[in-house]
């Protein structure tokens, strides 16, 4: 449990582990499509969340978003709630594995899969998502995404 902390923090300063990686800041903007479905003790969530993300720093170029996932919260702030995003288009995208954090702590992610310029990418990092904007009946969401990633040549 400490090693996953300690690179989680890595990730958070920008402090590749390789020298290889590359650190990687974006931002996932996306109208929220969210269905949550009270069970009792718990609830299910669902969503499929479709925007576009902007690159801060890394070696990926801005483009489109879709994220799915889905999974239960229970009442303690436990949940196994996880899904994938994949960003770009066409013959150029990759795809992150997410897994919500538990009892309010930040997302993970993983790269699983990378095709184009980002055939064989893996990385992984965290994420925090916030209210980018709740203007009118339109609220959108931002997931703030750090890490490291390697693309072989």
């Amino acid at each position: 449990m400490r090693i996953l902390w300690i690179i989680q923090l890595l990730a958070i300063l920008g402090v590749p582990a390789s020298a290889d990686e590359q650190r990687i800041e974006i931002n996932n903007v996306y109208p929220l499509n969210q269905e949550n479905f009270d069970l009792g003790d718990h609830i299910f969530h669902l969503t499929d969340n479709t925007g576009g993300f902007e690159v801060i720093e890394g070696p990926m170029d801005d483009g489109p978003a879709r994220c799915l996932g889905s999974g239960f919260g229970f009442e303690d702030g436990t949940n196994s709630i996880n899904g994938i995003c994949v960003f770009g288009e066409g013959d150029d995208t990759f795809t992150m594995r997410w897994k919500a954090g538990e009892k309010g702590a930040a997302n993970t992610w993983e790269i699983i899969t990378g095709t184009g310029r980002y055939e064989g990418m893996t990385g992984s990092g965290i994420a925090t998502t916030d209210i980018a904007s709740a203007y009118q009946a339109l609220p959108l969401r931002r997931t703030h995404i750090v890490g490291t990633v390697e693309i072989p040549d």
